[in-house]
């Protein structure tokens, strides 16, 4: 019987192993276009490469891709009229909590025969909410005992306004101010400091009566525990208005509040109510968006666009 001669057939097994997974480099053709791709090929697994991998041997990419995210409205319209082109869009998102815009400059070619593009390179901007709105909202109709109304007034009041008998406000803002007694019922800053320090004042005091009068404003009386107070009434104005910005560095808005009060027990807590900033904040959003639009010469959508 012949013998078999291990070593040989063992190294035949790896030539044959070898030669069936050894890498080789083909070329593939895309069936709809005809354009050759480079591929690796083992054995019967083909793996077409992706145009990325050569790019470092291109002396230019083949596409622009990826977001640019800018930090203000001005930088967002700068690099968009930087790289736009006649099907580029503009995307709003117009969530009140996170609002956004985000510019798709590689959109797809208008009309349903035309030619798609990857829509990958892009130009975002998520609108920064404004210290002050972000204050004001974040104690909106929360009820605070008088020391920290007090001093929450306090370290707000250079956003309260000055309201003069012939100052021009929105019709809406005119019948609220109309139904809780007119402008003389408008608290000024001066007017709502004395409140808060009254309040502090009277800290420990006994709350003896809590009145609603017809002209919207409230009478307030203590029965005060400090040796150099005699309890004596605090008028509560029933409205005041702010002047904030809704978007960080954006223009001023014009917001009623409405004061708050409640007697419990010997006690009283203060909160404010912001009257219709979802008004507010639409118009402010709009008004940056039809700049957008006006500044770059895109449409603009109301939405996202495809992932």
């Amino acid at each position: 019987m012949e013998s078999i001669n291990g070593d040989g057939v063992i190294a035949q097994a790896r030539d044959l192993v070898e030669d069936y997974v050894k890498a080789e480099i083909i070329s593939v053709a895309e069936p709809s276009t005809g354009i050759t791709l480079a591929a690796v090929r083992r054995g019967n697994d083909v793996t077409v490469l992706p145009p990325s991998t050569f790019d470092p041997y291109r002396p230019q990419p083949l596409f622009r891709t990826g977001s640019a995210v800018m930090l203000s409205l001005d930088s967002l319209i700068e690099h968009a009229n930087r790289f736009k082109d006649d099907d580029s869009v503009v995307f709003a998102d117009d969530s009140r909590t996170n609002p956004s815009i985000i510019v798709v400059l590689d959109y797809h070619r208008a009309g349903a025969a035309a030619d798609p593009r990857f829509g990958k390179h892009r130009s975002t901007f998520t609108f920064p909410l404004s210290d002050e709105w972000k204050a004001w909202n974040d104690k909106n109709a929360e009820a605070m005992g008088m020391v920290d109304f007090a001093a929450f007034l306090e370290e707000r009041i250079i956003d309260v306004l000055y309201v003069e008998g012939e100052d021009d406000v929105s019709e809406d803002l005119g019948r609220l101010i109309d139904t809780l007694g007119g402008r003389d019922t408008i608290a000024t800053p001066n007017k709502l400091m004395e409140l808060a320090r009254g309040l502090q004042i009277n800290e420990a005091a006994v709350v003896q009566e809590a009145v609603n009068l017809a002209s919207g404003e409230g009478i307030v009386r203590f029965q005060s525990t400090h040796t150099d107070e005699h309890g004596a009434p605090i008028k509560v104005p029933g409205l005041f208005l702010i002047g904030i910005p809704v978007f960080r560095n954006g223009p001023l808005y014009r917001v009623a509040a409405r004061l708050r009060y409640r007697k419990s027990g010997g006690k009283i807590v203060f909160w404010y109510e912001l009257w219709r900033t979802d008004r507010t904040f639409d118009h402010a959003f709009k008004e940056s968006v039809e700049r957008v639009k006006a500044d770059t010469g895109l449409p603009v959508l109301i939405g996202k666009p495809e992932a």
